[in-house]
């Protein structure tokens, strides 16, 4: 299955390489019918350079996947993506016309979740992301109301900021030609999507030189 991969900015030409040997160490190529295939196939989003942080990637299995993005380092998350375009009506198209077999075990009553808002090469104000947060209203959550800045958003849910059973995702790409030394994005690309993983920032000591015995 193609996975929604977004590394940190940070050791270009390392990123491919650790997700590769964690994905085999996690078991992903086991199956495959030419045991000595080691590489996954990854693939760019559409008007994407080459130092983007996000990318396509196939792998097996979501558990695959998470096991993946929990022990990286270099990647700040994976995810199953529900939808992307190059602007807000085409990304509602796109959630709309995801499964909704791959939707509904997500989006009940009994469990909680979380929207985070993230962009890369440019800064959202709180009020900015509220708007985003607000145009998702198409997506089923199932009926609580969420209170941001005054504002009260219908949901279908219950919204836990602090330990949810499912983190969702919005990202957007900047579609300026020079982003302070980041790589350019011929066009704005915006993501939305369910988290299978994440990177815990605060094992990092632990793998620091200073750090071991």
């Amino acid at each position: 299955m193609w996975y929604l991969c977004v590394f940190y900015h940070r050791l270009l030409d390392y990123r491919k390489p650790e997700v590769e040997s964690l994905a085999d160490l996690f078991g992903a190529f086991e199956d495959k019918r030419r045991p000595g295939n080691r590489v996954l196939q990854w693939r760019l989003p559409q008007h994407h350079h080459p130092d983007s942080p996000f990318f396509f990637v196939d792998l097996p299995s979501e558990d695959v996947a998470k096991n993946v993005a929990n022990r990286s380092i270099l990647v700040k998350g994976i995810y199953e993506l529900w939808g992307e375009g190059g602007s807000y009506e085409e990304l509602e198209e796109a959630v709309k016309s995801y499964p909704d077999e791959r939707k509904l075990p997500y989006l009940g009553s009994e469990s909680t979740f979380k929207i985070t808002v993230d962009s890369f090469g440019k800064v959202m104000s709180l009020l900015e992301q509220n708007e985003r947060i607000r145009g998702l209203s198409y997506i089923p959550f199932k009926a609580c109301v969420w209170k941001i800045l005054g504002v009260c958003i219908l949901y279908q849910g219950r919204v836990n900021l602090k330990n949810p059973d499912h983190n969702f995702w919005l990202m957007e790409t900047d579609d300026t030609a020079t982003n302070n030394g980041l790589p350019p994005v011929a066009q704005r690309r915006i993501f939305f999507g369910r988290e299978v993983g994440g990177a815990d920032r605060k094992l990092l000591p632990t793998y620091q030189l200073k750090s071991r015995n």
